[in-house]
């Protein structure tokens, strides 16, 4: 059987989507002002892609993506590709003679979140009424522009590259409801190749969406034309991304942080055992079992013979010290027992109501509907359990539930429209409206849930984010230039709103300068001295709220902060004040 949409269904009209899109991002920028007119951005990642925008534009080369003003003199490598800047480089340099450097900035860094939140609201409406109708696409793009978990990444000044992460992702899965079977697998293996590109986080999806092409020809050789065109796609767009953005080619160094030669000779030996088994339609099942096992096996072998570091994933061979007072800090990259519930229930309020949305129709429905629903459904469940495993995942299984919720909303329409009772109608309304927003319903509920007393906790955390924020950094611009110490998360701030540098940031490449780093904090006051005058510090800047420092202080009471923080101020240490909104600055003496 060959799977894909219905042709002939009436589309939701562009001018109402572009509506709806327009206010939620009327709103978006006047509800971020704050982050987006300082072009703050909404994470130490917005901030440091900032700065590797403005290198670029500066003059930094294409191929070169280290962060010379951090880690000086040698500069901190950086694993981020280039290519979702292109969109940000354009329009600064078409805007930057108009509207001057800033303003420019401003725009892009505006746009281009909010573009990629209307084309992913345009690409889940359709899904959405090819599978169902069109109210369900309303309703698709009604949920999309109020999720929380998608809005997260799809915010103004949201410049990193999550966004085009989720893009790629509903692209992929839009494509699997094409009924132009090459078409469908050209921008499907062109949707992966990008999304494994920009990074290697979606290489677990990478593999679903494969295992689902691969069990699918399996079981039924007509189902090999998307299989072929995907494969030949994935493969030629992922060494043409390759070759395009890495000045040693093939010959460049491993990572397991991005593609890497060993992962295109992995897809390369995939691609030569798939295609010609693929394109001379075995009718053994056996044969068609035999070419994908060795695909995949034969893929696996490649890779982990020859970077057998990788196995243990991208931060596998971090540095002790450094994975255990960073990265297990790193709450968006743990599982979802380590987050706080009142969140993490609020963000997967969406992926809850598709999970039960899918249960609901799944029992209701039948023939090509229930293929189409069963193969969201596996999508979805292979989302959710990546959520579970890293919650930052949660943003891909909640827009691969919209279209299932939206299908179910649109099925409760119908039956409100056809009700005669006013207490059933009134009750459809309230379902469907839980629906469409489950986050702000679930948000509202936990509101009513007492939290104990912590508004000294609150208090604490307002008044560092108030000392972080960029209007609060940029004092620190009055100081002459040097190279500040201070927290892993404010120091991207600080190279996007001064001229100065930094030791390190919450960037694992930088794996040493992290290390100094830490060992300055944890270290007796003495030996920090030693390293600091050994990297060249000039300063030591501090909001004291941070978390990382109350970890510094609970963990080792001796170490540098630990005595700071108890009123123990070394002699090595001159106070030159409070810069910005709460900032303390010492000048490091020799």
């Amino acid at each position: 059987m060959i799977y894909g949409a219905q042709k002939g269904r009436e589309a939701v009209p562009l001018r109402l989507l572009a509506a709806l899109w327009l206010f939620v991002s009327a709103a978006l920028i006047w509800s971020g002002w704050s982050h987006v007119g300082t072009l703050a951005g909404w994470d130490p990642d917005d901030a440091l892609r900032l700065v590797q925008l403005r290198d670029f534009l500066n003059g930094q080369s294409w191929f070169d993506t280290t962060q010379y003003r951090m880690n000086p003199p040698d500069g901190a490598p950086m694993h981020w590709s280039r290519l979702i800047e292109l969109p940000l480089a354009i329009i600064i340099i078409l805007l930057r003679p108009l509207f001057g450097q800033e303003s420019a900035e401003i725009i892009a860094g505006t746009a281009v979140p909010l573009l990629l939140l209307g084309w992913i609201t345009y690409m889940l409406s359709r899904v959405a009424t090819q599978i169902s109708s069109r109210e369900a696409g309303v309703a698709a793009a009604l949920i999309t522009l109020s999720s929380g978990a998608l809005l997260l990444q799809l915010r103004p000044m949201r410049i990193d590259h999550h966004g085009w992460q989720l893009a790629m992702a509903v692209l992929a899965l839009s494509t699997i409801f094409w009924t132009e079977l090459r078409k469908a697998g050209i921008i499907l293996g062109l949707a992966l190749a990008i999304w494994l590109h920009i990074s290697l986080e979606g290489a677990p999806m990478t593999a679903a969406f494969f295992l689902l092409l691969g069990v699918r020809w399996i079981g039924d050789v007509r189902e090999g034309a998307r299989l072929f065109w995907t494969i030949l796609s994935f493969a030629l767009f992922t060494a043409l991304l390759f070759l395009g953005t890495q000045a040693d080619g093939f010959y460049a160094a491993t990572f397991c942080d991005t593609v890497s030669p060993p992962h295109l000779a992995a897809i390369a030996c995939a691609a030569l055992i798939m295609l010609p088994a693929v394109h001379l339609q075995p009718d053994s099942l056996k044969i068609r079992l035999l070419a994908a096992a060795l695909s995949g096996g034969g893929a696996l072998a490649i890779l982990f013979l020859w970077a057998p570091q990788c196995a243990g994933g991208a931060f596998g061979q971090l540095d002790p010290l450094v994975r255990e007072y960073w990265y297990s800090k790193v709450t968006e990259g743990l599982p979802i027992w380590h987050q706080p519930w009142r969140a993490i229930v609020t963000l997967a309020a969406g992926l809850l109501a598709g999970a039960i949305s899918w249960a609901i129709l799944n029992a209701r429905l039948g023939g090509s509907k229930r293929h189409q629903l069963g193969t969201i459904g596996y999508f979805l469940l292979f989302g959710v359990l990546l959520s579970i495993l890293v919650v930052r995942t949660i943003s891909v299984a909640t827009a691969f539930a919209i279209p299932v919720t939206a299908t179910l909303v649109a099925l409760l329409f119908r039956q409100y429209r056809q009700s005669k009772t006013a207490r059933h109608r009134i009750g459809l309304v309230v379902v469907i409206l839980l629906l469409l927003v489950p986050g702000a319903a679930v948000s509202s509920l936990i509101r009513a849930i007492p939290e104990g007393t912590r508004s000294g906790n609150q208090n604490a955390k307002a008044a560092d984010e108030s000392c972080q924020s960029a209007a609060s950094v940029r004092a620190l611009a009055a100081l002459p230039k040097g190279t500040i110490f201070t927290t892993f998360d404010i120091g991207p701030s600080i190279l996007a709103q001064t001229p100065h540098r930094i030791l390190a940031s919450s960037h694992h490449r930088n794996e040493q300068a992290m290390r100094d780093h830490i060992q300055i904090f944890r270290s007796a006051p003495d030996a920090a001295h030693r390293l600091m005058k050994a990297r060249g510090i000039s300063y030591m800047a501090i909001c004291p709220a941070e978390t990382e420092l109350a970890f510094y202080a609970r963990k080792d009471p001796q170490g540098l902060w630990a005595q700071m923080a108890k009123g123990k101020m070394p002699p090595w240490l001159e106070p030159v004040g409070v810069l910005g909104q709460g900032i303390k600055v010492w000048r490091v003496r020799e």
